[in-house]
């Protein structure tokens, strides 16, 4: 009895240690396993095919290679809309800094319609990667009204276009900063000059720096050291003919 129980206990001891051995193989065998061995192989696979062509053509892979940094800086230097806002308001206190007379009409009017869309919570921001919209609605988004709420009669995104306001890409945003442009000039100034002052080509920057220095150089203190000394040198000039007509004289004089 002794002998059969210790037989079977090694039997169970020993089928234990090999369903143990076997779990690994068992996954490895499973659909989930040769699942990923396949991918594996085939992601390998791709890699080896894509070093090997980079050898073969490497322009093409310079171009490739180029291309995918390109868009991975354009994803790292995409604005968001905190961005968005602070250069809204940046311009906005530039803008203020100025007097009315002085301001650019184009970049006030701009401004300030951007200002009261976003006062009134019309203005959104869309990111498309590498990219950034900004674009206005009709209601806020955190309003409670049914025309606001119901899809129905939203308003559809082919709009979209007919809506955007400003297009951020690489750290900027283009339609504001072209608003924005010579903001301190005001054009309704020049609206009236007759067509010859219109058609007088602006100095050269060149000139109105040489300008500048000249009008400068004018407010300066007048020194009279140097022509004092200028003066004293054409005095001892006029004086050196003189005195060679009497030294001449006293020897003629003497001689005679």
């Amino acid at each position: 009895m002794a002998a059969s129980w210790l037989l079977k206990r090694w039997c169970s001891t020993a089928a234990t240690e090999t369903t143990k051995g076997t779990k690994w193989q068992r996954l490895v065998n499973s659909r989930a396993g040769v699942w990923c061995r396949s991918l594996l192989s085939d992601y390998k696979e791709a890699c080896r095919e894509a070093v090997l062509g980079a050898r073969e053509r490497p322009l093409k892979a310079s171009v490739y290679f180029g291309l995918l940094g390109g868009m991975y800086a354009c994803y790292y230097t995409n604005p968001d809309d905190a961005s968005f806002e602070t250069s809204l308001l940046e311009t906005s206190n530039r803008l203020a800094l100025l007097s009315p007379w002085i301001r650019s009409g184009t970049s006030d009017g701009h401004v300030q319609a951007l200002v009261k869309l976003r006062n009134e919570g019309k203005l959104c921001y869309a990111s498309l990667g590498i990219a950034s919209l900004t674009y206005y609605t009709d209601y806020d988004s955190e309003s409670s009204l049914y025309e606001a709420r119901c899809s129905a009669i939203s308003v559809p995104w082919s709009e979209l276009p007919k809506r955007m306001l400003d297009v951020g890409f690489a750290g900027r945003w283009w339609v504001l900063d072209h608003k924005m442009k010579d903001f301190d000039i005001n054009e309704e100034e020049f609206r009236h000059l007759p067509p010859v002052l219109v058609a007088t080509v602006p100095p050269s920057p060149q000139i109105t720096e040489r300008n500048e220095k000249l009008h400068q150089e004018s407010w300066k203190a007048v020194v009279m050291g140097d022509e004092s000394n200028e003066l004293d040198g054409i005095q001892k000039d006029m004086d050196t003919p003189v005195k060679e007509i009497e030294s001449n004289a006293l020897n003629k004089a003497q001689t005679s």
